[in-house]
């Protein structure tokens, strides 16, 4: 298997994203994949040299253009053809990757995949799919930030690619869906998500209804369903709560002299707990819905997280993510069409 990774991708860039395929191929258990570097020669192979590592396992594709964080999403392909990230998404558009990586800037690399990998039929939005962590193993949001403003059924949608998504991430056979609301109560929300929970609620046993924020970590649900605009907010409002939760630990304990002393004892439990909170772990989140494996990660992503993100690709691949997600919609056709009538 050969996984694209956008080298110049990141605030972090070459540095980290080099580090991270090399140690990736220096991981046994993926000895029979490799990694397609893409990016600016010169700067690769200047960060390569730091490593020993088996060369044969990573190729390197040179692309003259880098794609900036603020640049407009839309005109990426056009305007910078062969920059890492562009090209980097050729590559599995024609078959010579199975899946790209980037850390780059999510709106162009979803602009990019939509444009060159295309939709999987039957698709209407592809959407972001974050994964996050809780004492009782997690859950997947759907939509996290590609989809704004959005329909009943694009809704639907999520849940179907999610589901798909979170039966490779956790091994559930049928997992729990559940509508982002301001309330339990069918009836909560406005017109979008009222007509959504109707037809989820027809739609799919495993529909458990609506959820509400507070709850999110109590295990209420294994795929937690929204639009991008509240799912991409309510993503990074976690990421901002656990990193001041910690520094706000660290300076309390530091105002008392006594509770100090119990910190190695703590240690452990900090570290395991610390282990399970990070982003880093999970390393990217796949785009949904199209046509390819096609996985953003953190703008600050390190090492670390580009490696967990490799690995994240090869399993969509290994495990038949796309086709999973083809046969969930072209099973529930019928649903999308009655839902297109109702929204016309």
């Amino acid at each position: 298997m050969r996984i694209a990774l956008d080298g110049m991708g990141g605030d972090h860039a070459p540095q980290q994203t080099v580090k991270g395929a090399v140690e990736f191929v220096r991981d046994r258990a993926y000895s029979d994949h490799k990694v397609v570097l893409v990016g600016e020669p010169a700067a690769l192979e200047a960060e390569l040299r730091k490593y020993s590592y088996d060369s044969d396992r990573i190729d390197l594709v040179p692309a003259s253009q880098v794609v900036a964080m603020d640049e407009k999403p839309a005109r990426i392909v056009k305007t910078k053809p062969d920059s890492s990230l562009v090209k980097a998404v050729t590559l599995v558009r024609d078959k010579q990757a199975d899946g790209i990586v980037s850390a780059g800037s999510t709106g162009a690399l979803l602009a990019a995949s939509l444009f060159l990998l295309k939709r999987i039929p039957g698709v209407r939005r592809p959407a972001i799919c974050p994964y996050l962590p809780s004492e009782s193993g997690g859950f997947v949001i759907c939509d996290a930030g590609a989809n704004v403003d959005v329909r009943p059924s694009h809704l639907v949608q999520f849940a179907l690619m999610a589901s798909a998504y979170s039966q490779h991430l956790f091994g559930l056979p049928s997992p729990r869906i559940g509508l982002l609301n301001i309330g339990t109560e069918a009836t909560k929300g406005n017109e979008i998500t009222v007509a959504a929970h109707k037809l989820l609620r027809e739609g799919f046993e495993n529909f458990v209804g609506n959820v509400e924020a507070r709850d999110l970590f109590n295990d209420v649900a294994d795929v937690v369903v929204c639009d991008g605009f509240v799912g991409n907010i309510l993503v990074k409002f976690g990421e901002g709560l656990v990193r001041h939760l910690v520094n706000w630990g660290k300076d309390t304990l530091k105002k008392h002299p006594i509770s100090m002393l119990s910190l190695p004892l703590m240690r452990p439990a900090l570290k395991d707990l610390g282990h399970q909170l990070d982003h880093e772990e999970t390393g990217g989140w796949p785009l949904l819905g199209l046509n390819g494996i096609s996985i953003v990660c953190h703008g600050s992503s390190n090492a670390k997280a580009i490696k967990n993100a490799l690995i994240s690709a090869t399993r969509c691949v290994t495990e038949n993510l796309i086709e999973s997600i083809a046969s969930g919609i072209k099973e529930h056709l019928d649903l999308f069409k009655e839902t297109n009538e109702r929204e016309t």
